[in-house]
Parts: C-alpha cells; sequence; structure tokens
C-alpha cells in the first residue's frame, strides 16, 4: 500500500487506541458529573451501546450533541413530520440537557426516540448502528467523531451535515488532524454550511458536496409556554437576565447588577441570573450571598411573588420563557473567554439583548445582527452597565431595538426549506408505495 494511503490508516490507529485507552476515563467523568448533575448517572449503558433498541427501524438518525444543537434539531424534526407525518427519527445525544430537550420533544407528540450516543469506538458504533438500522444519519452543526463517520459509511449510510460550522479553535483542530479528517469528510453524502466561510473552510478540510443554506437558528421559534413564571412572579419594576454565564463571569455580573442598583436607587431591580450549567446553581447561589444579595433559587420560587435581589436559575427548559419577562438580557460566554453564546433566543422571545467582545463561536450571526442594530455588543463589564442603564431607563429604545432584532431574524429565515430540499432525495415516499412496502416487509424479517 501507498504512503499516502498507510498514513490515514495509521492517523485512525492512533486515534482508535486512544479512544479505547479513555472509555474507563469517560465512563468515570460521567459518574463524577452525577455529583452534581444526576442525569450523567441514568442511561450509562447507552454509552456503551448496551440496552433495547428503538422498537422500530428509523427512517433518519438525527445527532445533537447537546441542548442548543438538539433545539436546531426540533425545527428539523417538525419540519420533517410535517414533510412526510409518518416518519420516525432517532435523536442521539451526549449531554443530560440535550436528553431532557429531546425528550420534551418526544412528550410533545413529535415522532422520536431517544438515546445516548454511544463513545466513539468501533465495535460500540458498529453494535450500535445494527441494532437501531437508520437509512441515514444526520449530523448537526460540528458533531464529526471520527468512527461514527467510519462506521456509517461501511454500513451504507447516507451521512450529512446540516447547519455546519467551524469555529476558530474547531478550524485549528481539523486542521491538525487533516490526516484523519479528510477521507471522513469526502464520504459525507453533503454538507450543508452555515455561510460562505464555514463552506470554504469543509471544502478546503476534504468534503466534497458543500452547500450554503443559512444558520437553522434564525428559524427556531421562542418556547414561551415552558415556564409557570410571570412577571408577578418578580416584586421589582425592572428585571434584566444574564443567560448562559460561565465561571468567573458570575462574579462581573454581579458587581454590574451592584452598580445599576446604586445609579438607580429609585428603581427597584432583579436579576434572574442563569448559569451556562445548572449544575453550578449552588456555587452561584453562594457566590450572590458573599457578594452581600438576598438569593433565591428559581426552583424555591412557588405561587408567590418573589422579592430576592438575585434570581438564580437552576432547572432546564425554562430560560427561553423566562428571556420573554426580561427588560433586558446580557448573553454569557461573552465577557469570559469561552467564544459566546446563541443570541437568538432571547431575541427571538422579544427581549432586548447585549452581548460582549468575545463572539467567536457565533462571529457572522453576531456581524449580521450588530449591523442591523438587533443588539448592542459591549467592551467590557463597564459598556454592560452603561447598555443597561440605558435599555432600563429608556424602554422605548429596548422596544426599537427589539423590533429591529425581529425584522433581521425574519429577513435570515429560510435555512429549514432549504436544508429541506437538500434532504428530500433521503426521505421516504408515501408509505404505500411501492419501495417504502418493500422495505417494510424487508424490515420484517
Amino acid at each position: 500500500m501507498a504512503l499516502r494511503q498507510w498514513r490515514p490508516a495509521l492517523a485512525r490507529l492512533g486515534y482508535n487506541l486512544a479512544i479505547h485507552l479513555l472509555i474507563p476515563a469517560a465512563l468515570l467523568h460521567f459518574l463524577w458529573r452525577s455529583r452534581r448533575e444526576a442525569g450523567y448517572r441514568l442511561h450509562l449503558g447507552e454509552r456503551l451501546a448496551l440496552g433495547p433498541p428503538p422498537p422500530r427501524r428509523s427512517d433518519f438518525w438525527i445527532h445533537a450533541v447537546s441542548l442548543g444543537e438538539m433545539r436546531v434539531a426540533r425545527t428539523l424534526v417538525r419540519a420533517l413530520a410535517s414533510a412526510r407525518p409518518t416518519l420516525t427519527v432517532l435523536l442521539t445525544t451526549v449531554t443530560p440537557a440535550g436528553r431532557a430537550e429531546a425528550e420534551r420533544m418526544r412528550t410533545a407528540g413529535l415522532p422520536v426516540e431517544v438515546r445516548y450516543l454511544p463513545l466513539d469506538s468501533p465495535p460500540l458504533v458498529r453494535r450500535f448502528i445494527r441494532a437501531v438500522r437508520p437509512r441515514a444519519l444526520v449530523l448537526i452543526e460540528t458533531e464529526l467523531w471520527p468512527n461514527l463517520l467510519r462506521q456509517a459509511h461501511l454500513a451504507g449510510l447516507a451521512a450529512v451535515l446540516v447547519n455546519a460550522r467551524l469555529s476558530p479553535a474547531l478550524r485549528a483542530t481539523y486542521r491538525r488532524f487533516r490526516l484523519l479528517y479528510g477521507p471522513l469528510l469526502s464520504t459525507l453524502t453533503w454538507v450543508a454550511a452555515q455561510g460562505p466561510g464555514d463552506a470554504r473552510e469543509f471544502r478546503n478540510l476534504g468534503a466534497t458536496r458543500v452547500e450554503v443554506t443559512g444558520n437553522l437558528k434564525f428559524d427556531l421559534q421562542a418556547t414561551l409556554p415552558e415556564s409557570e413564571l410571570d412577571r408577578g412572579h418578580f416584586a421589582s419594576e425592572k428585571l434584566w437576565l444574564a443567560g448562559s454565564t460561565h465561571p468567573g463571569e458570575e462574579a462581573l455580573v454581579l458587581e454590574v447588577h451592584r452598580r445599576l442598583r446604586a445609579v438607580r436607587s429609585g428603581t427597584r431591580i432583579q436579576l434572574l441570573l442563569a448559569p451556562r450549567h445548572p449544575a453550578r446553581s449552588a456555587e452561584v447561589i453562594a457566590l450572590a450571598r458573599s457578594a452581600g444579595f438576598s438569593v433565591i433559587a428559581r426552583s424555591a420560587i412557588d405561587t408567590t411573588r418573589t422579592s430576592a435581589d438575585v434570581i438564580v436559575l437552576d432547572t432546564l427548559g425554562e430560560l427561553a420563557a423566562l428571556y420573554a419577562l426580561a427588560d433586558a438580557a446580557f448573553v454569557g460566554g461573552s465577557l469570559a473567554a469561552v467564544g459566546g453564546q446563541n443570541p437568538l433566543e432571547p431575541i427571538a422571545a422579544g427581549c432586548p439583548v447585549v452581548i460582549g467582545p468575545d463572539t467567536r463561536n457565533f462571529a457572522d450571526m453576531v456581524v449580521q445582527l450588530r449591523e442591523a442594530g438587533a443588539l448592542l455588543q459591549v467592551a467590557d463589564a463597564d459598556g454592560l452597565l452603561e447598555a443597561l442603564k440605558r435599555l432600563l431607563g429608556n424602554p422605548e429604545a429596548g422596544r426599537a431595538q427589539a423590533a429591529r432584532a425581529r425584522e433581521a431574524i425574519d429577513a435570515n429565515k429560510g435555512a429549514t426549506a432549504r436544508t429541506l430540499q437538500l434532504l428530500e432525495p433521503l426521505l421516504p415516499g408515501p408509505p404505500d408505495a411501492p419501495g417504502n412496502k418493500a422495505r417494510a416487509m424487508q424490515d420484517a424479517h
């Protein structure tokens, strides 16, 4: 075999050796995480491709790593189910937050089954594919596990990557491991990229068919009915929300809250603080108390309203609804050096948004929104304070910003329809189509 063919094989061998050495560490990691987030302890066998297979064969297997990607999957599943009412979908994820979102989709009546993705070992992935027997694999955004891609290819599955994006960090990683990823990317049926820059990177890495379809997150709808809270549960005149915050960021947010209350001492202002990982809520509550604030966990709020200075969100699935109650929102991960979180959820809920300087994970989206006047981007905590003073002191300015944001979202919609058009050749025909009857008989055997 020529050296050019040996090098990718050696790269796969090295990767597989590392994966098998790390499997015990990964399982211990899940157990360790379960001390704070019990969901990591549940369904642990699924990480090893154990447990019962779905009751029937899935037309699509959609993999979404966590909560944000699973919400993109929800938009796609709704569109697919509308196009083919008899469609069946298997959803896999890696995190308990992603699984909880998938379970909510099933409870809401969408045609889905839910499992954890097995660890990326060839025998585990191969066992899983044989058990679930999907017709096609749809990956959301950047979920490019080498053995998942390889085993899907060997099993003859059409594999596609939708809403595809590459952050600067991932671009560097994939370039560094081009020997491993290049041949695998070439096996993808197609890649639906969020923007031209992402499309160019995927082509450079080895993907052969790449289309620009836009960002599915612009098609997300705010899920307002998911919270039992309403504005009457908050005793303040003004409420602002800091969402998806990271370690080190909460201290900055709390200091901004202190200064905001000082400069607007005649106005009662409360802060709803939502850490990116609810398992950190006890840590964040302790931090707020040590800063001198009265604090309550969201789960402790009953039918009466709270007058606490700070409310810490310690539940899953409510953040989108709570954004709709706030007079302004800061989207975290942007003051901490982690690349930012998605600003579209509060925008879709009609809340004026402020973000910090580090938004590299959503760079193209943020540029579009900022140029449209749909959000305020600030350089630091001082800038956040000034933006909040403006938005809370001038409700008309907040409403105008929210209206511009709504227009920007509407102008960028359509990625779902374009993605569905690419998926059309992989969709099963009507239930009574001859090909489907033959496949049904084959599946029965």
